[in-house]
This record gives structure tokens, C-alpha cells and sequence, in this order.
């Protein structure tokens, strides 16, 4: 995790010592957010977002459906989060990943990203039913999210 985003850093020409970063996991209270159905906590996240300015997704596999990323409904809320609040955000693929893209045929990489937001899982059914609630919309699918 360090190291990948050490790299990120380093593609990116932004000095290690002078760059800082804010790690949801640790920080975020995600049970308050839930409260009064949702609304609150994208609301709340998407103010955090707006003061750091960027989105770095640490992603352990480049096949959306392997990455722990994309299968946690926690980190797919924040990109939709993200997304909503117009932060942009960056991909940073862990080194084994970097490899197995780089052998994997063009023609299959535009599969191999896509994602599902409605097979992600949260370890509280609770979160998990208000969050793909929250982020599938109108539509119930929450397409605009997986494109």
C-alpha cells in the first residue's frame, strides 16, 4: 500500500516529504453517515473530498471484479462520492497488478475494468442495503456509477 502510493508520488512528480495523505479507512465515521439514510454522509465525505482535492484508489488487482477495491461498498461510496462532488480521481494499480495488466491482451482490458457497484459487500447488511440504495438511483442498476 506505502509503496504503491510512494510510485503514485513519484509518476506524478510530488515530493514524498511534502505531500500528505488523508486515509478514509482511519478517519471516516461511517456509522454516523449512514444515519437519516445516507444523504448526510455523502454530503459530509464530499466536504472532506472538496479540501483534499483528490481521490487515489490503492487497487490490488487490474480485473475490477478481483480487486478487494471494487468489492468493498465503502470504497465504491466514496468514488460516487467523488464522483457527485466533481473530485477527481486517480487509479493507483499495487506493482503485481501493474504486471498482469501489462500481459493481458488489449481486446480484454475494457472488460477486465468494469464494475459492478450491486456485487459490492459491506461487512453490516444494514450499510450494505442503505448504501446500494443510496448510490443505484433512479434506475435501481446504479449505472451511471459503474461506467
Amino acid at each position: 500500500f506505502i509503496r504503491t502510493l510512494q510510485e503514485h508520488c513519484g509518476e506524478h512528480q510530488l515530493d514524498t516529504k511534502k505531500t500528505f495523505v488523508w486515509i478514509c479507512f482511519f478517519c471516516n465515521d461511517q456509522f454516523d453517515w449512514l444515519s437519516g439514510g445516507g444523504n448526510d454522509g455523502v454530503e459530509a465525505f464530499g466536504n472532506v473530498l472538496k479540501h483534499i482535492g483528490k481521490v487515489i484508489c490503492v487497487v490490488d488487482d487490474h480485473v475490477a471484479s478481483k480487486a478487494i477495491y471494487f468489492g468493498r461498498i465503502w470504497t465504491v461510496f466514496e468514488v460516487f462520492t467523488a464522483s457527485i462532488e466533481k473530485i477527481d480521481v486517480d487509479l493507483a494499480l499495487m506493482a503485481d497488478a501493474r504486471r498482469r495488466l501489462l500481459r493481458t491482451p488489449v481486446g480484454q482490458v475494457a472488460q477486465a475494468i468494469e464494475v459492478d457497484v450491486m456485487t459490492a459487500q459491506a461487512t453490516d447488511p444494514d450499510d450494505e442495503q442503505r448504501i446500494k440504495q443510496l448510490i443505484a438511483g433512479e434506475d435501481g442498476a446504479a449505472t451511471s456509477t459503474n461506467t
